[in-house]
């Protein structure tokens, strides 16, 4: 322990500090216990959209085989070109807990053949069911994308908030009520020299 002067100042200040490290540490673990529960919400849905995201992809490769092996390159390649976009994402920024998450306005890019831009007599169904599998999965990637930010940053906080709460509660506080009973010892130490000072003078009188 470092050298603390034993001053009723100073143990005044002891408490002080001690009650606003309790606060503090209070604070911040029900600030990870919230960010918890908020990590383990999002767990369950990004497993299904994960699992929903591979069967989607593998469907749309099939698609694109198919396109590619009937249609050949050339076709897939015109059409493909005509059917470059701007994409309408809508993007929203939520203070959690401190954290800046970024939310997905829900929104689906899949379209009919008449509004991707080619000419319909000039692909096949083939291209048509290839160019929509792959909107799905586009639409999927953009859903899913959110909350595997949100759940990485999520954790990030958590470890930074218990590293917090840790050294609050195994450090900080325990040196404190350290120094603080130092005090207290030192002071009532002095306090039974006074007294017994007293009487030995009361005595002498």
């Amino acid at each position: 322990m470092e050298q603390v002067s034993p001053t009723r100042m100073n143990l005044i200040q002891r408490k002080s500090q001690i009650k606003l490290a309790q606060q503090g540490a209070e604070l911040l673990r029900n600030k990870r216990d919230a960010l918890t529960q908020e990590f383990f919400t999002l767990i369950k849905p990004l497993v299904r959209l994960r699992k929903e995201l591979a069967e989607k992809l593998t469907e749309a490769e099939w698609q694109l085989f198919l396109a590619l092996a009937y249609d050949g390159p050339q076709a897939l390649t015109s059409a493909a070109m005509a059917c470059r976009r701007e994409l309408p994402i809508d993007i929203k920024v939520k203070n959690l807990w401190g954290i800046r998450v970024a939310e997905l306005q829900r929104v689906s890019l899949t379209r009919n053949v008449l509004t991707r831009g080619y000419a319909v007599t000039g692909t096949s169904a083939r291209i048509d069911e290839a160019a929509r599998t792959f909107e799905q999965l586009l639409t999927h990637i953009l859903e899913m994308a959110p909350v595997e930010v949100k759940l990485k940053k999520l954790g990030e906080e958590i470890k930074k908030t218990s590293r917090r709460v840790n050294a609050l509660e195994q450090r900080l506080i325990p040196r404190l009520v350290s120094e603080k009973r130092y005090i207290q010892q030192i002071l009532e130490e002095r306090e039974r020299e006074d007294v017994f000072r007293l009487k030995r003078i009361k005595k002498k009188a």
